[in-house]
């Protein structure tokens, strides 16, 4: 091999046409010979290459990458906008807690974007900065129809590119419906002497560990236990004072769990005697046990239930919710919603090595939560539990309307059910819990599209005879 200085002077030789040093090299050193050939076909492509104007990224500039990204979300190119963000890209709108991370993130949400929001809503540019590649500035605002500028719309965002020019990091501030004024201002002073006392622990990662939104739950259950078991506020008597013929009527209606007692008796087969209910009372037990059913397939698909003890935990917690439905799906979502457990690391401890005398470091914030893990797919036996779910809830419509002729038309029903709901707490308390699913639906359904997660019942029987609809279902993010 020769030093580089030879190939240097060899390649300056092949340059200025010596061929004859061009031969001679060619038959004392091939292997030299191909090197300088690959190095001149190198020399020659890179000078046909004309050079990048200044302050551009493959030809385009800044503005030019975010204008295009911009027109590509009008028109829903999500292959567009695929191109236009790096692998890793990094957009944190400002009104979620955290950035979303990664080209398929932000893509799954955008296609649910493009599901959810109207077509003719467009983002309209104001302004934006020019001349460099690698970041940029925007002003923007939302139209609808034709140019309706939609109210509390005008935002600004900036993007960083990387040398290809896809954007890497986003950011986007929204304008607030919200006009504190000068109240903003008062409020910041009032703050900061709490701010600076608190020091580090003031951190949002801080924040994060606090269980404020499980706090909330559990201080909720203690007003519905408060209010439906044990008040007297509410109708009928509490919980520790039920009359004896109410509690046989829950026993009568359990025993004829899902009708299927009541089919079994007409048939002769029942294994116990299916002693008759009102039918309203009857059908409203079985409405809401058929909700609650169709919680399980959810509930362990859930990633945020996976601490409360993996599938063993989440079915002993379903089960409860069956028998005694909110005694236990309250405290279920308590500890659903509970910041996610820490898992130490060997570096968090302090050092050992470390001189007593060294000057204290500053603090730092601790160390966030992990976000739960993702939710799994539904069951492949969810269809199972959303056709037993519907069959029961259609049937139940149809016994408190009709069946069981000898307890009147619709006229004694109705009067029937005001006047229970207005005297027995049980079947108010069921009442209370049909409400309260509609709620609860809508929390374990948050990743489902609109249609089946706020309609009540039939919205969940119906997602889970179609096993999640995964095709149409994304990540909840921002732009």
């Amino acid at each position: 091999m020769l030093p580089c200085a030879s190939y240097k002077q060899l390649l300056y030789r092949v340059k200025c046409k010596h061929s004859s040093s061009w031969t001679r090299t060619k038959e004392q050193s091939p292997r030299l010979w191909t090197y300088a050939r690959i190095a001149c076909y190198a020399a020659k492509t890179a000078e046909a290459v004309p050079p990048q104007a200044e302050g551009t990224v493959n030809g385009l500039t800044g503005k030019d990458v975010i204008v295009r990204y911009y027109e590509a979300y009008n028109s829903g190119d999500l292959d567009t906008i695929a191109s236009l963000l790096a692998p890793d890209v990094s957009y944190h709108d400002m009104i979620y807690e955290d950035p979303f991370v990664g080209r398929d993130e932000v893509l799954n949400y955008l296609k649910k974007v493009r599901r959810t929001v109207p077509a003719d809503l467009q983002f309209v540019i104001e302004d934006v900065t020019d001349g460099d590649p690698r970041a940029v500035g925007i002003t923007w605002h939302v139209e609808c129809g034709d140019g309706v500028v939609f109210p509390f719309s005008r935002g600004c965002s900036f993007y960083t590119l990387n040398p290809r020019g896809q954007i890497t990091t986003a950011r986007d501030l929204v304008e607030s419906a919200a006009k504190p004024g000068s109240t903003a201002l008062k409020l910041l002073a009032a703050l900061t002497p709490v701010v600076r006392q608190l020091g580090p622990a003031a951190h949002p990662s801080t924040l994060k560990r606090l269980p404020l939104a499980s706090a909330a739950v559990w201080a909720f259950y203690l007003g519905y236990t408060a209010y439906i078991m044990l008040g007297t506020g509410a109708p009928g008597s509490p919980a520790y004072n039920t009359p004896p013929e109410v509690l046989q009527e829950v026993l009568y209606e359990s025993l004829n769990f899902f009708y299927i007692n009541i089919g079994l008796d007409a048939l002769g087969w029942a294994p116990v005697p299916s002693v008759a209910c009102h039918p309203v009372s009857e059908a409203l037990f079985n409405f809401v046990a058929a909700w609650s059913l169709m919680a399980l397939p959810y509930m362990l698909s859930d990633g945020r239930s996976r601490k409360l003890g993996g599938s063993g935990g989440i079915v002993a917690w379903w089960t409860g919710i069956m028998f005694l439905t909110n005694v236990f799906y309250i405290p279920y979502l308590a500890q659903r919603a509970a910041p996610e457990p820490v898992t130490p690391t060997s570096g968090s401890g302090s050092s050992s090595s470390g001189s007593s005398t060294t000057a204290p470091q500053r603090q730092q914030p601790q160390v966030p939560p992990p976000p739960p893990p993702p939710n799994s797919p539904l069951p492949p036996w969810s269809p199972v539990f959303g056709a037993t779910g519907l069959l029961v809830g259609l049937t139940s419509i149809g016994w408190a309307l009709a069946a069981r002729p000898e307890y009147g038309g619709l006229a004694e029903r109705m009067s029937y059910f005001i006047e229970t709901m207005n005297s027995n707490r049980v079947f108010y308390a069921f009442l209370v819990d049909s409400g309260l699913y509609c709620v609860w639906q809508a929390v374990l359904m948050q990743n489902t599209p609109a249609r089946y997660r706020f309609v009540p019942f039939f919205g969940m029987a119906a997602h889970l005879l179609r096993r999640g609809g995964s095709e149409e279902e994304g990540e909840e993010g921002g732009l």
